[in-house]
């Protein structure tokens, strides 16, 4: 019983270097810059309706992908419009199809909404939804 006395504080001593901070410093990782040609919209906020009450809400989060930086530019003036565009597309997607206790059908919501957006401006490349969510009210 004795050795063991000595023995643990002794490990301990031995497993402290390997412990210690990492003190090295690191090189910056430089990223690309990003890509001009993507818009991001402020996010659609459509209520869920089921047997004529609010059941939920559905939440999309999408970017546009324009064809030239050129035309990002010029889209980017167009937001309000290219917004408005998009809303009732989802209104109308939430009401039909939407659940918040169901999986969104990403590909369904996409299709409904990229026409009436293209429609807007023709120099739209991709109507991408990043995020898409139903919760509770």
């Amino acid at each position: 019983m004795p050795r063991f006395r000595f023995f643990v504080p002794a490990l301990l001593l031995c497993a402290a270097p390997a412990f210690a901070a990492n003190t090295d410093p690191r090189k910056a990782v430089e990223l690309p810059p990003p890509d001009p040609t993507f818009l991001a919209m402020e996010q659609i906020d459509a209520p869920i309706v089921d047997g004529g009450r609010v059941d939920g809400v559905l939440h999309v989060s999408i970017t546009l992908q324009a064809k030239t930086a050129d035309d990002a530019a010029a889209l980017g003036k167009r937001m309000p419009e290219l917004r408005a565009a998009a809303l009732p597309a989802a209104i109308e997607f939430a009401r039909l199809r939407a659940s918040r206790f169901a999986p969104v059908d990403v590909e369904r919501l996409a299709g409904m909404i990229a026409p009436s957006v293209k429609q807007v401006d023709p120099a739209i490349d991709k109507v991408l939804i990043v995020k898409v969510s139903a919760t509770e009210r």
